[in-house]
Parts: C-alpha cells; sequence; structure tokens
C-alpha cells in the first residue's frame, strides 16, 4: 500500500508515517513542522503580510546550499519585504537526506534589528543559527547586519519534544509580532509540547474532512 498520504494542505503533504511520530515519544519531522507553519501563515495569520514562515525544507537548502542561490528561494517569499521571518533550525549537515537531532526556532526582527533564537535545548543549534543568520543578512543587505541574541525559554526535558516547542514557540512569537509586543521571552507549561501533538491530530484531521 505504500506510505498513504492523508492530507494535501498547501505546499504540504502530511503520510501515515507523519501521523504515526504524534504517537508516544517520536521527535517531530519536516513534514509536521511545515504543516504548522502553513497553517499559522495561511489560517491563523491570514491576510497578515508582515509575517513570513519558511519551511523547513526551504531552510536547509538556506544553510547548506549556495549562498549565491538565496534569491531563488527567498525572491518569491518577497522576504526583503517582510517584518518577521520564522524559521526552524535543524542541525542536520545534509541537503538530499532528512535528518537530523534536534530542532529550534529563529526569529528575525525588522524593527529590532535583532534574531531570536529560541532553543528548547540551550546552545545545542547555535552554530546553525549562525550559519542562516549570517547567510540571510547578507541577502538582506541591511545597512547595519541584524545581530543574533538568545530568547529566553521554557527548555525541554527529555530528547524529543524539540519540535513541539518549536511549534509552540513560533505561535506565541508571531502573536507578540502582531501585538507589536516585545519578543525574545517565552514561558509555556511543558505539557504543552503533548497537547501539540493532540492539536496536530485533531487539525489535520479536521483539514481532511
Amino acid at each position: 500500500m505504500g506510505d498513504r498520504v492523508i492530507l494535501s494542505y498547501h505546499d504540504c503533504l502530511i503520510h501515515e508515517s507523519d501521523m504515526r511520530l504524534l504517537e508516544g515519544r517520536n521527535w517531530f519531522n519536516d513534514s509536521l513542522i511545515s504543516f504548522w507553519f502553513e497553517h499559522l501563515q495561511h489560517d491563523v495569520f491570514r491576510g497578515n503580510s508582515r509575517l513570513l514562515f519558511v519551511s523547513p525544507e526551504v531552510t536547509q537548502l538556506i544553510k547548506m546550499g549556495d549562498a549565491n542561490e538565496l534569491p531563488i528561494f527567498l525572491d518569491p517569499l518577497n522576504a526583503r519585504y517582510k517584518d518577521y521571518i520564522f524559521l526552524a533550525v535543524n542541525d542536520h549537515s545534509s541537503l538530499i537526506a532528512s535528518g537530523g537531532s534536534h530542532w529550534s526556532l529563529l526569529v528575525y526582527s525588522r524593527y529590532d534589528n535583532k534574531w531570536y533564537h529560541y532553543d528548547s535545548q540551550r546552545g545545542a543549534n547555535t552554530r546553525d543559527a549562525r550559519c542562516l543568520v549570517h547567510r540571510i543578512n547578507g541577502y538582506l543587505n541591511r545597512d547595519t547586519p541584524a545581530v543574533l541574541t538568545d530568547a529566553t525559554c521554557t527548555q525541554q526535558d527529555n530528547s524529543y519534544d524539540c519540535g513541539a516547542f518549536v511549534m509552540i514557540y513560533a505561535h506565541l512569537a508571531a502573536e507578540q509580532a502582531v501585538q507589536n509586543s516585545p519578543l525574545g521571552i517565552c514561558h509555556v507549561d511543558r505539557m504543552e509540547a503533548n497537547r501539540m501533538r493532540d492539536l496536530i491530530k485533531s487539525l489535520v484531521y479536521r483539514l481532511k474532512r
């Protein structure tokens, strides 16, 4: 039967294997995070042109590909004209195969001229975040490059909830952005990671119907 497609949603496909990751103590993959970013972009913050949620697949191309090719990926997204850019950072070092062991969230704020790095395992993805900041700063070509700063955020107490926390942080930071509230602080109950798994399941099946 193969890996059946459960849902086609904008630029994202959710398969049966993706849904199984929502059960128990599993690490989220790029498909689940892409789905959540699409949901934030097209449903939760629909019509808000200030925000840009970049898929993990494109983020990996930005990080690992030819820096001269960034306009190919970012120009169609109008990235230069966004006030806030959200990227899911992965510590994987391959362009052609999925993998990695940790997710974190990187948020660009044009108003602060800062990159906020929300890492639920503080320091784990610093190298990868710095690489992305350096490359995208070069693409944005501002007079003063945006600086990278560590956000204060809830820390995971296991090895598998980093993706769920990225989803939570992205939603809350975007809410702060549209309310013109300061970024860089995101404290939530750790149980929100479990609730995110249930939320994604119910959202996928609701959209499927």
